[in-house]
């Protein structure tokens, strides 16, 4: 199919761009449901495994900040089917070759530099739609399928054919998507909304800004993520109760990405305004998981951190493409970076003040990194305004 015709399918090129950044991201989710049955074998206990998580995401900020420019010049397909294949080495040299945590940590390196390049890559399909809000709303859905698809992995091959076999399927179904992405190549630049295509682009310190916004962010989010069940339980309540928390949590979260999404389509606004106002609001739910008083307080706290303090990604990648409608890929790589960054640090963060506090500590730590994205995500409202150019003429673009 040519690019051409990709764009005239819309629905389409959101589902394979989708689809890539599943499978790109992957990888570090199995390695994290399948750890009781792959950590004896490979002489690997719960440290090497957080840090094997950890370089999988130090590699995937390598990759987005220093390849996103490619995806650029390549075009979003042949971008996503150069990491693709990565992934597919990757997936494959774990179900394979992996017999150590040295030789695991290498793999999820690959595995992660190739992360890194799909998700600016396909950030460029989506930044042609018309629907950009609620494109990117989908888009970045993709984590929790795949950290759904991790979860049957478990049940459905781990236990019934071997952990290595839940890789190998991971590998053949990216080479199988590799096979059917489209085959042309888009012209450089995004082709976004007209209202949008006079804007130059950002400067590197509002990159920069917003990178540490997105950090911040996800450092609070993921940590929330990784946390949340043993804090549960450590409150009195069962690991099952738990798990449902943080399932209600998880379909809050995306129900707010696709709300917002939707409503910034039909009724246009500034979006990082709006995502301070999430940061916020995830702060408050993070404050109500501080007080560990119960199951009521731990869901509301669980609905607002969930579906606010992680609801905001489609909208901070909406506010940069639209800012740099010309360099797309190399705008949201840096600032994906610090998304990846945050991963790695904020349950970092969070693990050793409630080994030297508490989990309220812990909760409130969360909290005042939710408040410091937020004067992030204002300071880089103000900067997208300010590096706008102001051009007295109106002609069309």
């Amino acid at each position: 199919m040519s690019s051409a015709e990709d764009e005239e399918r819309p629905g389409r090129a959101l589902a394979l761009a989708v689809a890539a950044q599943t499978l790109g991201a992957l990888p570090v989710f199995l390695t994290g449901a399948l750890a009781p049955l792959a950590l004896p074998e490979l002489g690997m206990d719960a440290v090497g495994l957080g840090a094997a998580a950890g370089i999988f995401y130090a590699a995937s900020a390598i990759g987005s900040a220093l390849l996103g420019p490619l995806a650029d010049t390549l075009g979003t397909w042949r971008a996503t089917r150069s990491g693709l294949m990565i992934t597919v080495l990757a997936s494959g040299g774990i179900a394979l070759f992996a017999t150590s945590a040295i030789s695991l940590s290498a793999w999820l390196v690959v595995a992660g530099l190739a992360n890194g390049w799909i998700q600016p890559s396909t950030n460029l399909a989506v930044a042609r739609f018309r629907w950009q809000g609620l494109g990117f709303g989908i888009k970045q859905s993709s984590i929790p399928i795949a950290t759904l698809a991790a979860g049957f992995a478990v049940p459905a091959v781990g236990l019934t054919l071997g952990w290595r076999f839940a890789f190998g399927i991971g590998c053949a179904a990216a080479l199988g998507l590799v096979a059917i992405l489209p085959r042309g190549a888009p012209a450089r630049g995004t082709g976004g909304p007209v209202r949008h295509k006079r804007r130059e682009g950002s400067s590197l310190a509002t990159l920069l800004v917003l990178g540490a916004m997105s950090g911040l962010g996800a450092g609070s989010a993921n940590a929330m993520a990784t946390f949340l069940v043993p804090s549960v339980t450590a409150d009195g309540h069962s690991a099952a109760v738990g798990g449902l928390v943080v399932a209600l949590g998880s379909v809050v979260s995306v129900a707010t990405r696709l709300a917002f999404g939707f409503w910034v389509d039909r009724r246009p606004f500034a979006p990082l305004p709006v995502v301070a106002l999430l940061f916020v609001g995830g702060a408050a739910g993070y404050a109500l998981l501080a007080l560990g008083n119960g199951l009521v307080p731990a869901m509301v706290g669980t609905a607002l951190g969930f579906g606010l303090g992680w609801g905001w990604s489609g909208l901070s990648l909406l506010a940069v493409v639209r800012a740099n409608s010309r360099s797309a890929g190399a705008a949201t790589g840096i600032t994906q970076a610090g998304v990846f960054a945050g991963a790695i640090f904020g349950p970092l963060v969070f693990g050793l003040v409630v080994a030297h506090a508490s989990f309220g500590a812990a909760w409130l730590t969360a909290a005042a990194m939710a408040l410091a994205a937020a004067a992030c995500a204002l300071v880089g409202h103000r900067l997208l305004d300010r590096d706008l150019p102001r051009c007295p003429e109106a002609g069309p673009a």
